[in-house]
């Protein structure tokens, strides 16, 4: 016997989740079934995030996604009744080339016209905040006060325990075939030896984006590429109330944990695309060599785990949110490791689109449709 839904979203991850949310809380009628491969939910890429929130970036465009976002992180705990230890530390950017110097002040100038306050510290003011951090190259930083930390798996649980009080159904261990198209209009979906028929089919499966979408026979360029997290011991000569130091010349960045625990990356970016999660060890002297020049105590420091998650990335450095050329085929995806961040304001929009509401900001930046002859470009600077 054929199922039959107003609404499937594929992957119940926090981008999944907060679609879904977002869907049931506008019109309580639509009976919305999540789909998801795992044995559990976030299982996928959202178990693996770091759970930064940040107001800097390049493009003006996900400053106003994490403008959407940032309220809902405020309220979670009170409204989705879940802890999600939301903690305002800042992101701190720091640079030793001119180049990235001028993008990080034309940054700043960007976010003082959307109203976001930010500093430009000199290299002496980072030393006399931050003396662990080796400052004799520096050019200046960009800081920003507002950005944040929250745990990933609270956003999960919060979304999901609301998702389910909703009514939203949850099918686990469930692939996702493939997409029945007919006509040029979705369909449903093949789960298994049964379809699932539902004439809007969101596509949310994170590093699996591409995949799920060629199933439906569309091109859609989100490549998915592999970024290692290093976890190291407290360690007293870094505070546990830092920031997210990132040093865009290697890529490295640090911040800690609520616990003091140290989360460390970001030197594999010239990695090649790829869903294998298994830890490439070879990388470990970059990574080491990059830490230490930055911040040189960490000479010292225990790696006590690390692990590799998955992110997808598209040819111009911005994610996928909207209709395809397949009526009734939404992704949403592609956000190369802001989809936890940007989760609340991608769940918004997407169910406005789907409802036939004006979203609180035009998605059209980030159509699935915009791709033409696009090859894979260098991204934006982050």
């Amino acid at each position: 016997m054929t199922e039959t839904a107003d609404v499937i979203v594929i992957g119940a991850g926090v981008i999944g989740l907060s679609t879904a949310y977002h869907l049931a809380g506008k019109n309580k009628n639509l009976r919305i079934v999540i789909l998801e491969k795992e044995k559990f939910h976030g299982a996928g890429s959202t178990a693996q995030c770091t759970g930064g929130i940040r107001h800097q970036f390049t493009n003006p465009f996900n400053i106003q996604l994490t403008q959407i976002s940032y309220p809902y992180f405020i309220r979670f705990a009170a409204e989705m009744q879940y802890p999600i230890y939301f903690r305002r530390r800042g992101y701190l950017f720091v640079t030793s080339r001119e180049r990235r110097w001028a993008i990080l002040k034309e940054m700043h100038n960007q976010m003082e016209r959307l109203a976001v306050p930010a500093e430009l510290p000199a290299p002496e003011e980072i030393a006399a905040r931050h003396p662990f951090i080796r400052t004799g190259d520096l050019l200046g930083g960009s800081y920003c006060p507002l950005d944040a930390y929250a745990d990933p798996y609270g956003v999960m649980e919060g979304y999901f325990k609301q998702c389910r009080r909703l009514g939203v159904e949850v099918f686990y261990s469930t692939e996702a075939g493939a997409v029945i198209v007919q006509n040029g209009a979705v369909k449903g979906v093949q789960a298994g030896r049964e379809e699932i028929h539902a004439p809007v089919v969101i596509n949310a499966t994170g590093p699996h984006l591409h995949l799920v979408a060629r199933s439906a026979g569309l091109d859609i360029p989100a490549a998915p590429y592999r970024r290692q997290v290093y976890v190291c011991a407290p360690m007293p000569d870094i505070p546990p109330d830092i920031p997210l130091i990132v040093d865009l010349d290697t890529g490295f960045y640090i911040h800690a944990e609520k616990n003091g625990i140290l989360l460390l990356g970001g030197t594999d970016r010239n990695s090649a695309p790829g869903l294998e999660t298994a830890v490439d060890r070879s990388r470990l002297t970059d990574f080491i060599e990059a830490a230490t020049a930055r911040i040189p105590v960490l000479e010292e420091a225990q790696i006590t785990r690390v692990y590799a998650g998955i992110r997808s990335l598209t040819p111009d450095g911005l994610g996928i949110l909207g209709e395809t050329q397949i009526k009734g085929f939404y992704c949403a995806g592609g956000f190369g490791g802001n989809g936890f961040m940007h989760a609340p304001a991608i769940g918004l929009i997407t169910a406005c689109l789907v409802l036939g509401e004006k979203p609180p900001l035009d998605p059209a930046p980030l159509s699935p449709n915009r791709f033409n002859n696009t090859s894979l470009a260098e991204n934006a600077l982050f």
